[in-house]
């Protein structure tokens, strides 16, 4: 920048924006020889930042800023704990599929395709759709970016790939695919489309786990006395909160005499009751569900 009598310009900038890709510049200092501004004024164009500098990107993808930008979760969808198989219909509207993503229109489907750990999903016409909880959503500027075909939509607007958008802070939002084929989809903060974060598929199965999850409790019983309770602490992830619990394989030995029940958020249990006199005990199958 120029400088005024060998010394460095310093003191308060003006910006006088000509339009969103350029503006001026104009600065006045005092001058003391002459006792006034003359002599001090200069202005010079400059152009703004309309793309993200390189070395801005490589921070993002490297330092401090890299990893977790993605809000989506399962972006590259290949969690799939409910074994959802490629193509089948739905039976109730917003019924979920692949982990995270539900379908909006009962009878309708997702069919998905498998190439080099890069997963490509058609969206149905109805869509298909994402809720990213609120306290994941700090506010301010995103971008949406996809590979392939399908439209999108975030909070009901339409979004264009690679385009800005801006969200309340704290509000759920939903992104909705339609139409089309999709894959490595990427909602983050920012003005700019960074390249598609791959987290690691453990850390990914971690994240939908918040929401959903199929487990296995161990050997519980229940012994000779009525309403004796015994139950089998089972590790799980914390859901957001307390989840719904159905146990879906009851593995229940003297049936007519045993009743299995009970969850809470933080460390869920199955617990074996002895309804009679006499002896139960299980190995259960149970999900656990938290979603949106």
């Amino acid at each position: 920048m120029p400088q005024a009598a060998g010394r460095a310009i310093t003191g308060v900038w003006t910006v006088n924006a000509t339009g969103p890709e350029t503006a001026t510049i104009t600065e006045i200092l005092w001058n003391d020889r002459l006792n006034s501004t003359a002599g001090e004024t200069f202005s010079v164009a400059c152009v703004a930042w309309n793309a993200m500098p390189a070395r801005e990107t490589v921070l993002m993808r490297t330092g401090p800023l890299a990893g977790f930008r993605n809000l989506i979760i399962n972006g590259n969808p290949l969690v799939n704990q409910r074994s959802y198989a490629s193509g089948q219909a739905t039976i109730a509207a917003n019924q979920y599929t692949l982990d995270r993503w539900r379908v909006v229109t009962s009878g309708q489907a997702v069919t998905f395709t498998d190439s080099l750990g890069v997963r490509t999903v058609t969206a149905p016409a109805g869509g298909m759709e994402q809720v990213i909880e609120g306290l994941s959503n700090l506010g301010g500027v995103h971008t949406l970016n996809w590979t392939g075909t399908a439209t999108a939509t975030v909070g009901g607007g339409a979004v264009a790939k690679g385009a800005q958008f801006t969200l309340t802070g704290n509000d759920g939002v939903t992104v909705r695919m339609t139409g089309g084929t999709w894959s490595q989809l990427q909602q983050e903060p920012g003005n700019q489309a960074t390249p598609f974060e791959r987290r690691p598929i453990g850390v990914e199965f971690l994240l939908c786990q918040r929401y959903y999850e199929i487990g296995v409790a161990v050997v519980g019983y229940a012994v000779n006395t009525v309403n004796t309770i015994h139950y089998s602490p089972v590790s799980i992830v914390r859901k957001r909160v307390s989840p719904t619990v159905v146990q879906s394989s009851a593995g229940l030995v003297n049936v007519s005499s045993c009743t299995a029940v009970a969850s809470s958020q933080t460390s869920l249990y199955i617990d074996l009751q002895a309804t009679a006199a006499g002896n139960c005990a299980a190995t259960s199958t149970w999900t656990a569900s938290a979603e949106l």
